[in-house]
């Protein structure tokens, strides 16, 4: 069981963590300000790699900075994601000729701002692709059909095989080459974990006088303690609920058992997603949860590999145990298996096979190395430089589209914090009228270009992102620096223009297009999207935004009589809507939001 005693630390602990990590490695460097490491050594001639996420996983994401494995490293607080500012500064502080690779765990908060920051760094030149680790099988099929499978541990696999290809000769294969493989080890990745109980969070003094910590959607959930003669099989690495109680504590033996059939009985449909034929060659790996002593870890590794033999016939080609991807004191493990034959033979054993020098993997790092080297601190971030173009729009007009719609959403703003109360956390209406405000101040200090559309859409997606926070900022920033993106790609091939109406319809369905890459949530799913999708393909097809904001409106009020399938609104029961029958129905709150934004927009743009 783990102790709910921690050592007690006067400075914020995430940051004192990092600056060990980088006292271990003298290659590292570390800007501060923005919990941002990377590798010093060159590497602009090739793809580089960048991952990331809440601290609490470690030694996941900065003990694999190093050569041949990852360029760049930015670390959120405890269980929750760094900022979009965070991931830039990262971006841009080992820049790439070939392009950037940005790897993520499937999580909501994570997609959300790494893809925000992914289209904000491409609207400002960088080629970025991203790669999103699925390898849980815990939850079935038919329940993760909407969200795609949790990133657990196989994440170090993909960070050691992806960050092997795009060093090897001397950085010769490409963005796509190296992306491609990324995805093909993915696509063959399996894990699932157990666990005795559930983890702690230790604090420092700071997080004391703050009174609050950081949230994330995936931030730790507070469930119940196991019993003393109970585990849990499936427990998430944010301390999410698993799948399955066992009681009393079965034998290392049959736990095994247990867990390998999750990863590769044939017959459970639910869970079996990478195939294997008899003569295919796997990779193991044993991952310690946090508090597992490694007497126990390599004993429980050694009776995967007894069970992998003697009931499925498998030998893995190379076995890894030990920590990787860690839950703070979680006192379970995991197992992760990668299907190497299916994922690219003997391409992916030579990456494995790669030396570096990340902590986390191994080093290679020579005493004379070490004397060679000064400090690791970099006290200046890198300068994040603002897209602009020749693409114009009408300040006039923009003006006054703000202006009226920011007005609209703050008029709506108390009917949707009462609907947002009941169908979910109370604070859609209070986010909502945040980033109205951040607009209207905005242009009241003239600090958002509103002639040169790519740059505006480049400041309104920083300040929207740092205004409202949370997953609906980052969707609504996504949104806007996809239509960014989309101008000054048309910018490349047609020149300077000024943005007509029909340019503009573009534009929006060039941003919804953005926006579905890092969201499956569609029409019918009784969120935003019910009156953006309207909005946008209604527009789209009739030039005709009076009409297209009328297709919004009706799309939100049709989330009246629909089941939220995402988000908290998803666990409120049906009691709860009952109250509002009187009126046809609690609709959702970002959706009514959004459909009276767009309402306003209109008003402004016809006003003029």
């Amino acid at each position: 069981m783990p102790s709910e005693k921690h050592w007690n630390y006067e400075k914020d602990i995430v940051r004192s963590s990092i600056n060990g990590v980088c006292l271990a490695n003298p290659f590292l460097k570390y800007i501060e300000a923005e919990r941002v490491v990377y590798n010093s050594k060159p590497s602009e001639n090739k793809v580089t790699l960048v991952s990331g996420g809440g601290a609490g996983h470690e030694p996941l994401h900065l003990g694999f900075v190093g050569d041949g494995l990852l360029d760049v490293a930015v670390s959120g607080s405890i269980f929750a994601s760094p900022s979009v500012k965070q991931i830039l500064a990262g971006v841009n502080s080992k820049p790439s000729k070939k392009g950037t690779i940005i790897i993520v765990k499937n999580y909501t908060g994570d997609i959300l701002h790494f893809g925000l920051a992914a289209e904000r760094a491409k609207s400002q030149g960088t080629n970025a692709e991203m790669l999103i680790v699925q390898d849980d099988v815990s939850v079935g099929r038919t329940k993760n059909g909407m969200v795609g499978r949790r990133g657990l541990s196989g994440t170090s696999l993909v960070h050691k095989i992806v960050g092997a290809k795009a060093a090897l000769d001397n950085g010769a294969a490409s963005l796509d080459e190296v992306h491609a493989l990324g995805q093909k080890v993915i696509e063959n990745l399996v894990t699932i974990g157990a666990s005795l109980d559930r983890v702690t969070v230790p604090s420092s003094k700071a997080d004391h006088e703050k009174g609050e910590e950081d949230k994330s959607d995936e931030e730790e959930e507070q469930i119940d303690e196991l019993g003393k003669d109970e585990i849990e099989i499936g427990m998430g690495i944010h301390n999410e609920h698993g799948i399955k109680r066992v009681n009393p504590i079965p034998t290392a033996e049959q736990l095994v058992e247990t867990l390998l059939k999750y990863l590769l009985d044939p017959n459970d449909k639910e869970r079996y997603y990478v195939p294997y034929e008899k003569d295919d060659e796997f990779v193991l790996m044993v991952n310690n949860l946090g508090a597992t002593s490694n007497l126990e870890l390599y004993a429980i590794q050694s009776i995967v590999t007894e069970k992998l033999a003697s009931l499925y016939k498998l030998k893995p080609v190379r076995i890894y145990t030990g920590s990787f991807t860690t839950s703070l004191d979680g006192p379970g493990f995991s197992i992760t298996m990668l299907n190497v034959t299916r994922a690219g033979g003997k391409e992916v054993l030579r990456c494995l096979d790669l030396p570096t020098t990340a902590l986390a993997w191994n080093s290679g790092v020579t005493t004379d190395q070490w004397s060679q080297l000064g400090s690791h601190i970099i006290t200046e971030p890198p300068v994040i430089s603002t897209a602009s173009s020749d693409v114009k729009f009408n300040p006039a007009t923009v003006e006054a589209i703000l202006k009226e719609g920011c007005k609209k959403v703050l008029e709506v703003e108390p009917k949707v914090t009462m609907y947002d109360t009941v169908a979910g956390d109370g604070d859609c209406g209070e986010t909502l009228a945040s980033g109205a405000h951040s607009i209207t101040k905005a242009l009241q200090e003239k600090k958002l270009d509103t002639k040169d559309a790519v740059k505006m859409f480049d400041e309104m997606g920083d300040l929207i992102e740092s205004a409202m926070g949370g997953t609906s900022g980052g969707l609504y920033s996504i949104f806007i620096s996809s239509m960014g993106t989309y101008l000054k790609k048309q910018e490349e091939t047609r020149g300077g223009f000024t943005v007509s109406e029909k340019d503009f319809a573009d534009t929006v369905a060039a941003g919804l297009a953005g926006l579905q890459k890092y969201t499956r949530a569609r029409v019918g799913g009784r969120t935003l999207m019910d009156a953006l999708i309207p909005f946008v393909e209604t527009f789209k097809d009739t030039c005709d935004v009076s009409k297209a904001a009328e297709a919004a409106q009706k799309g939100a009020d049709s989330t009246r009589k629909l089941a939220a399938k995402f988000g908290r609104a998803s666990y409120v029961g049906e009691d709860e809507f009952k109250r509002f029958d009187s009126e046809g129905g609690i609709p959702d709150p970002g959706a009514i939001g959004l459909a009276a934004l767009l309402g306003g927009f209109v008003a402004g743009y016809k006003s003029v």
